[in-house]
């Protein structure tokens, strides 16, 4: 088996990495003199220059996180189109850093989990199909597999070459290709899974490209489209904070009373989920087609009760 060379971070690199990563994001660009200050007094102790080219370096050798140095301003500046997924890094990076939290806690007290509530629908045998699945990916190995679907109520087997996973809804899906295309399978629903020995060759590129434009889990209900959402005021803050996709872009900045965004995206059914949770703090503005569909929805809804 080929050795794993890639670094693992204890937990002062995580601290420091996060926030290095997190203030290049807001800001872009930032001297280098400022990056030190900034991390040192986070972290109560000073940091030298050779330490921020180190974590510079390992970023970038071994998170694909671009990052380079401008000798002459002596900034450092954060390459987004270059990077990978910087959100998925710093959700990494908070998962990280959040169990170095709960490890210190234990130090001091036997009792640390009872100030902690975890979600609970996640079963030890979703754990275990996580890990084979990865390895899988990774080794560019095919999986077969039986998986339960909701909506046909009914067990298959599948054999899938996996090109990534994706959490939606504190879920997790392994995402690849079966001989009729792309397909989607919650992990949590998969039994009896074993690896093949026949290398694939790995398109995750590709599909990571697919679903970049989907809300959810199906890229394939509608064409990529704008959409626009007149949120409730009160909704700005959430919505700012976590924004609905990566796209979103505030619009109609003269309008006070309302938070209007729009986003460039395949509307599916999880995308519409979405939306009716909001009630009457969300109207749709564009496409003329989605707005009929929700008046429906809320029609039928109404009429149920």
């Amino acid at each position: 088996m080929k050795k794993d060379n890639k670094k693992h971070l204890n937990s002062t690199q995580v601290y420091r990495t996060k926030i290095l990563v997190e203030l290049l994001k807001k800001n872009l660009s930032v001297h280098r003199d400022v990056l030190i200050k900034e991390i040192s007094a986070k972290d109560l102790r000073n940091i030298s220059v050779r330490t921020i080219q180190r974590y510079v370096k390992d970023l970038n050798e071994d998170y694909g996180i671009v990052i380079t140095f401008n000798k002459g301003n002596k900034h450092y500046y954060l390459n987004e189109e270059k990077s990978v997924n910087i959100e998925s890094f710093l959700s990494h990076i908070e998962i990280l850093s959040t169990a170095e939290l709960i490890k210190s806690s234990f130090n001091e007290t036997n009792n640390a989990l009872a100030f902690i509530e975890f979600e609970n629908n996640a079963s030890m045998s979703s754990i275990l199909n996580f890990k084979i699945i990865l390895e899988a990916i990774h080794q560019a190995l095919p999986i077969t597999f039986e998986h339960y679907s909701f909506y046909h109520l009914k067990e298959e087997e599948y054999t899938l070459k996996p090109y990534f996973l994706k959490q939606y809804q504190n879920r997790w899906y392994v995402i690849g290709e079966t001989e009729k295309g792309y397909r989607t399978f919650g992990i949590d629903r998969i039994e009896n899974i074993s690896v093949g020995t026949k290398k694939f060759k790995s398109k995750t590129i590709e599909a990571k490209d697919k679903f970049s434009h989907v809300i959810g889990l199906n890229y394939v209900d509608h064409k990529l489209q704008i959409v626009k959402l007149s949120f409730d005021i009160s909704q700005k803050p959430y919505l700012v904070s976590l924004p609905m996709h990566r796209t979103q872009k505030e619009i109609n900045l003269e309008n006070e009373k309302t938070f209007d965004i729009e986003m460039i995206i395949h509307p599916n059914f999880e995308f519409s989920q979405q939306i009716l949770k909001y009630g009457s703090l969300v109207k749709v503005l564009e496409p003329e087609w989605l707005v009929n569909e929700i008046k429906e929805e809320l029609r039928k809804g109404f009429e149920g009760y």
